[in-house]
């Protein structure tokens, strides 16, 4: 549907092209075909087939950082991403030196058998010296090549285990390692990408705004312990009852805040209130107690006058607020 519309056979001849435009342009620029990576490129071809934009391949990319480009208020962050590169530009040149000494060292191998049968078969005594002389030195010089690719391997090892450590490092400042969800600073930035979208492209999303009723009651009954596994389980709930492109994190002890792009506050309403049967209804086992919770729900909506992430946010906290002043277990919106 485009505006209420059924797509027409021109609609799908149109978008068709876009796609294949996008996949071509990401196939030739060798972008990973993830979904994000994809859904981004095909905003931005959709922008400029829908104003008739004939963009060259800088001024696409200078949109794609306009758009998408994290802005990094601390130093560290920046500092990581700058380390990050280095060190994958060092990994590449020690792969390509490394390449090339092992065909070096393949080269020595091959004119040192060749060397050997020749002087296996000069009588002339002379000539057999100066030519075994040789010989010694072309073993020598692979025995130098052998050195200096255990070295190169060495360093290989060590920069490749640098490169996961830091990758591991930057994935586990953007992860709740309890819930395995975004955390909030992660769910910040996502959040500022899709208020630009909105003001930019018209994109619609809604937020909804969960909160576990009465969770340090849970705490104090039945301990920390099954705390932080009711707050697992709502973890797996929110991945496995929303759809793959939904973002779900949490942003605080037993709150959690998801983002759902393309929905609508009606639709949101109706996902929230599945999310809130599903709760209610689930059943954490924790040391031979069944211990059932519920959440309450504030939800709202993009739209025009909305100035600002903060904005949105505080939309959605004072409807969870009503949701628990009214009775909890419930949804607000």
């Amino acid at each position: 549907m485009v505006n209420g519309s059924v797509l027409t056979e021109e609609d799908f001849k149109f978008l068709g092209e876009i796609v294949k435009d996008v996949l071509t342009f990401m196939a030739r620029e060798k972008i990973i075909p993830s979904p994000q990576n994809y859904e981004r490129w095909f905003r931005i071809f959709c922008y400029m087939k829908e104003n008739n934009l004939n963009l060259s391949k800088s001024e696409l990319i200078d949109i794609y950082f306009d758009l998408y480009q994290i802005k990094l208020d601390k130093q560290e962050e920046r500092s990581a991403n700058v380390v990050e590169k280095i060190i994958d530009e060092l990994f590449e040149s020690i792969q390509k030196v490394y390449k090339s000494v092992h065909e070096h060292d393949r080269n020595i191998s091959a004119g040192g058998e060749k060397l050997e049968s020749i002087v296996s078969t000069v009588q002339e005594d002379n000539l057999q010296r100066i030519l075994n002389k040789i010989m010694h030195e072309v073993k020598g010089l692979k025995g130098i090549n052998r050195k200096f690719m255990r070295k190169l391997e060495e360093q290989k090892e060590e920069i490749s285990r640098l490169r996961d450590e830091l990758r591991r490092v930057k994935e586990e400042a953007n992860v709740d390692p309890l819930t395995g969800l975004r955390n909030r600073r992660s769910f910040e930035r996502t959040l500022s990408e899709f208020f630009r979208d909105f003001k930019r492209f018209g994109y619609p999303f809604s937020v909804i705004m969960l909160d576990l009723d009465n969770f340090k009651r849970i705490n104090d009954t039945y301990g920390h312990l099954a705390g932080d596994k009711v707050l697992k389980e709502l973890g797996n709930i929110l991945r496995n009852y929303l759809r793959a492109k939904d973002i779900p994190a949490r942003t605080g002890g037993e709150e959690f805040t998801i983002i759902l792009p393309g929905i609508t506050k009606e639709e949101a309403l109706m996902v929230a209130e599945r999310l809130r049967n599903v709760i209610s209804n689930h059943t954490v086992d924790h040391e031979g107690n069944k211990i059932r919770v519920t959440a309450s729900f504030g939800v709202s909506e993009m739209r025009e006058g909305v100035e600002s992430p903060e904005e949105l946010l505080r939309e959605a906290d004072d409807n969870l607020y009503t949701a628990k002043r009214t009775g909890k277990d419930k949804v607000v919106g």
